[in-house]
Order: C-alpha cells, then sequence, then structure tokens
C-alpha cells in the first residue's frame, strides 16, 4: 500500500458521491480531506487483515476489494465492495480486532483512509460535520447487521431441524 497525495479536484466527485459523505458540504469535504490520507494498492494485496487491530475507516475511491475470513485454514469469500463503499467503520469506536481480511481485488485499487484520531479531532473542531458523518457511519453498520441477520435467519431456515432427523431415524428402524 503506498501513499499519495490528496489531489482535492480529482477525488471530490467521488466523495460526494459516496453515501457515507453525501450530506457534507463541499467546504466540510475539504476539511475531512485534510484528516485523510489517500492510498494506492497493488492487485491480491491486504489493506485489513482478521484479527489484527485497527483504527481506521476506509473508503474505496476506485477499484474492488475482496473480503474474505479465514475458515479452515483457507480464505472463505463473504463480498466484494466497490467504490464509494466503506469498510472498517468499527475501528473507529472499538479496540477489536479485525473480523475480516480486506485485499484489492485490482491493480491501483485507491482508497481513502482516516484513523481514529484525525476523525475525532475533525468531530471535535466541526460537530455539525461530525454528526452528519456519524450519522451515515451508524447507518452503514446497521445495514450491515441487518444483512447478516437475514443471511443468518436463511441459514437457520435451511438447517434440518432434530425433529426432521428424529422422524428420519424411525421411519429407518420401522422398515426393519
Amino acid at each position: 500500500m503506498k501513499t499519495v497525495p490528496i489531489v482535492h479536484a480529482a477525488i471530490l466527485p467521488k466523495v460526494k458521491s459516496s453515501r457515507m459523505f453525501h450530506y457534507l458540504s463541499e467546504p466540510e469535504i475539504i476539511i475531512l480531506l485534510g484528516a485523510c490520507e489517500q492510498t494506492v494498492s497493488g492487485k491480491d494485496e491486504r489493506i485489513i487483515t482478521e484479527r489484527e487491530p485497527g483504527d481506521c475507516l476506509y473508503l474505496i475511491l476506485s477499484g474492488n476489494a475482496r473480503v474474505t475470513v479465514e475458515e479452515n485454514g483457507r480464505d472463505a469469500y463473504i463480498c466484494t465492495l466497490g467504490a464509494g463503499e466503506v469498510f472498517g467503520e468499527a475501528g473507529l469506536f472499538m479496540n477489536l480486532k479485525r473480523t475480516a481480511n480486506v485485499t484489492a481485488a485490482d491493480d491501483g485499487m485507491t482508497v481513502l483512509r482516516v484513523k481514529r484520531s484525525d476523525f475525532m479531532r475533525f468531530i471535535r473542531a466541526h460537530p455539525a460535520a461530525g454528526i452528519k458523518v456519524l450519522f451515515m457511519i451508524i447507518y452503514s453498520l446497521l445495514a450491515k447487521l441487518r444483512e447478516a441477520n437475514l443471511e443468518l435467519a436463511f441459514e437457520r431456515r435451511e438447517d434440518i431441524a432434530q425433529d426432521d432427523i428424529d422422524d428420519l431415524l424411525r421411519d429407518y428402524l420401522d422398515q426393519k
């Protein structure tokens, strides 16, 4: 991952179009950009590593990222994120280890990265803008939670219930 200078004119439209910063005015976005770093990653380069601590939020400006979790010594695919999407939000609030790997799926994937300390300074200096961003982070986290809950509910519906197993065994034993 290589840090590159932020050119406001080049990335301002991309940041404005992201849901996370959609409600910020252009001056507020420019101030927030002062708290960010822009990085470029090569294909298959790791941005976040599962089970390692992290304190940054990332906004994808261009390219795609693969999200995976380690399962039985292998990476299990979760999803692909694209331009305008955010990941790592929880790192702004909690000192927990990351729950997934995030890897650049394309060569030249570009992201904005903001560290917790810089984001908190931004909120203290610009509370109205900070509240707008915090609401969008909450919205993003709740949307991800809802998606996970729906997936769990689907998985549970697909599981074979103990009653089904008991019925199968009873049928089998009765046929002997």
